[in-house]
């Protein structure tokens, strides 16, 4: 895959529909059974981070570019929460994390649980829950799937390797209003 198609499949992602990568490994991977984590939460409980985990390797997945997990999302985006959100808010956020969790994995309408279905699968769970004006949990996702791709894009593999980055003394240029996307390649991350 192009950078220049990931880029705009991505752009699509906070708003749109999750895009299925074409890797065929990727369409049959599970979740680990017993909730293993690549990284060591400091805050969450291992289901709340189990849960950021899969939904952020599911929205980011690794292609020809490090995935959200890799990138280290998941632990970012934990930080961020405990930091900024007063406790009433964060006891929230935890319970509906609980109840996102509960709804993905012991919903009859599912054929199974989201942690043991395969990546397509997930996608469209998820694309579903997206697509779902009425679905009560449709908004808390959406502010997941924001936040994990927003992190993605700050971190340096998604700030520099897939968007255009020139460094801290960014100089821009003249401002010209209708340049075709093909002459500029990239978008900035700034």
């Amino acid at each position: 895959m192009k950078r220049r198609d990931l880029l705009k499949r991505i752009s699509l992602c906070i708003s749109g529909s999750i895009v299925l990568p074409t890797s065929s490994i990727l369409l049959k991977s599970c979740s680990s059974p017993n909730k293993e984590i690549s990284w060591k939460p400091k805050f969450f409980e291992k289901d709340e981070a189990f849960l950021l985990n899969e939904i952020s390797s599911t929205v980011m997945p690794n292609t020809e570019f490090p995935g959200a997990i890799a990138v280290g999302v998941p632990s970012e985006i934990e930080s961020y929460i405990f930091n900024v959100l007063d406790s009433e808010d964060l006891l929230e956020y935890r319970r509906k994390m609980e109840d996102f969790d509960n709804y993905l994995n012991d919903n009859p309408d599912f054929p199974d649980s989201f942690y043991q279905s395969n990546k397509a699968e997930k996608i469209q769970i998820l694309n579903n829950i997206q697509n779902d004006k009425e679905n009560k949990f449709r908004n808390f996702y959406m502010k997941m799937k924001s936040d994990i791709i927003v992190t993605y894009f700050r971190s340096e593999v998604g700030a520099t390797e897939i968007l255009k980055y020139n460094g801290p003394s960014v100089v821009l240029g003249n401002y010209k209003g209708c340049v075709p996307f093909d002459d500029i390649g990239k978008s900035w991350a700034i």
